[in-house]
């Protein structure tokens, strides 16, 4: 008979924090979709809207099959290595990863926007050349 297996707690309370902090900043895609939205007029934002929405949904969908079908650490990782093999589980690993990386560059352009929401008048003062 086959042992259930149990997760195994890695995350330090100092892991979570970060985590939570880079989730709470992370949505810098939400501050900039504003001016994405008005530039896409009424059609066109109505459109982005329901493409990304099937979207979403057929991701959500496959997590879920995924998830209750191997319920096992590591996400896409385990997924990639069941259903393509270790070559292909390793770049894919990679390509996730770099890819969380590159995001960094779209947060941070938003960054601005943020603070600007934040302290309204936060450039008085300033001097420009």
């Amino acid at each position: 008979m086959e042992e259930k297996q149990k997760l195994k707690k890695v995350l330090s309370k100092t892991d979570a924090i970060v985590l939570s902090f880079g989730a709470m900043i992370g949505w810098g895609w939400v501050v900039l979709s504003g001016g994405w939205v008005s530039d896409a007029g009424v059609i066109g934002a109505m459109l982005a809207f329901l493409i990304g929405g099937v979207l979403v949904l057929c991701v959500g969908f496959t997590y879920s099959e995924l998830a209750s079908s191997m319920p096992k650490v590591g996400g896409e990782h385990s997924y990639a290595l069941r259903g393509i093999g270790p070559r292909g589980s390793f770049i894919a690993s990679w390509a996730i990863a770099l890819g969380y990386v590159s995001v960094v560059a779209f947060e941070a352009v938003a960054l601005p926007n943020v603070v600007e929401y934040l302290f309204p008048n936060y450039k008085v003062g300033t001097c420009t050349a």
